[in-house]
């Protein structure tokens, strides 16, 4: 667990609970779970890498990256271990490197490579057979949350999150 730096995120049933509104236009509306976002962004601050890779398109997904402060993001990914192999390659990381957090049978060939797997409690069953950890949450319901954290105190890094949280501002 100390070499992971990078953590790629699934969005539709991991950061969502899977479900896509669509209207009579060209609306498209996903729900995010505000408690998800706040430790993405604590583990952005203390220097990790968080990428999404979805296998959908959505502006919805686009502005939500942008409000946690998530730089890169891929969408529209139909093959994520080639896409990912080939970020890897650019980025100069390896699997030893990488979590990562899905819930669907896109996901799997990934989470077989990664250092560390984890999915929400309602994944795809393959996908539970090789995750690290299965949340016993939902996806969109605090799974990234509570997989962070673990993460995050295998680490020995999750005391500064609460620190920052608990110390005083004048």
């Amino acid at each position: 667990m100390k070499n992971i730096n990078t953590i790629f995120l699934d969005v539709d049933g991991t950061l969502t609970d899977g479900r896509v509104y669509l209207d009579n236009g060209k609306n498209e509306f996903k729900s995010f779970n505000v408690k998800d976002g706040l430790m993405v962004v604590a583990a952005i601050k203390l220097g990790y890498d968080i990428i999404i890779m979805t296998g959908r398109k959505s502006e919805v997904v686009a502005r939500r990256a942008a409000e946690l402060g998530i730089k890169e993001y891929y969408q529209g990914v139909r093959d994520k271990k080639q896409a990912l192999e080939k970020l890897m390659e650019e980025k100069e990381i390896t699997y030893g490197n990488l979590a990562y957090l899905g819930d669907d049978l896109n996901d799997l060939a990934v989470m077989k490579e990664a250092r560390f797997a984890g999915c929400p409690s309602d994944a795809a069953a393959e996908v539970k057979e090789v995750s690290d950890l299965i949340s016993e949450c939902r996806g969109g319901e605090g799974a990234v949350r509570e997989i962070l954290t673990h993460l995050l105190k295998a680490k020995g890094d999750y005391h500064k999150v609460v620190e920052s949280f608990s110390e005083k501002k004048n």
